[in-house]
């Protein structure tokens, strides 16, 4: 899950389902973890091996959702080739298992 939560885009409105998704998600950090270990274990442990990206994923689904986007849209604006970044990284399987961990988070 390298840079994935550094990079989402601002708001509903944006192309990239991931950042939309991490955008909105009502779910907590603990949600997302288990979701994500539960349903991409290569990339859980990846993301287990940062302490910076828990770190950037604690603060950012710490805040409320519309400070969450525009902290999103901050980050995207400065950084507007860190989506490519990210798919060339996890590819499109990756793209697809985050997508759906963060969909599905409330299950857990």
């Amino acid at each position: 899950m390298t840079a994935v939560v550094l990079s989402p885009a601002a708001g509903p409105a944006s192309a990239d389902p991931i950042t939309s998704a991490f955008a909105t998600t009502p779910c907590s950090y603990s949600q997302i973890t288990s979701a994500l270990n539960a349903q991409a274990p290569d990339l859980a442990t990846r993301f287990s091996n940062s302490p910076q990206m828990q770190n950037r994923l604690q603060q950012l689904l710490a805040l409320p959702i519309d400070q969450r986007q525009q902290r999103i849209a901050e980050h995207q604006a400065a950084n507007p080739q860190m989506a490519q970044f990210i798919a060339a990284q996890i590819g499109p399987q990756g793209l697809q298992a985050i997508t759906q961990v963060v969909n599905t988070c409330q299950n857990y």
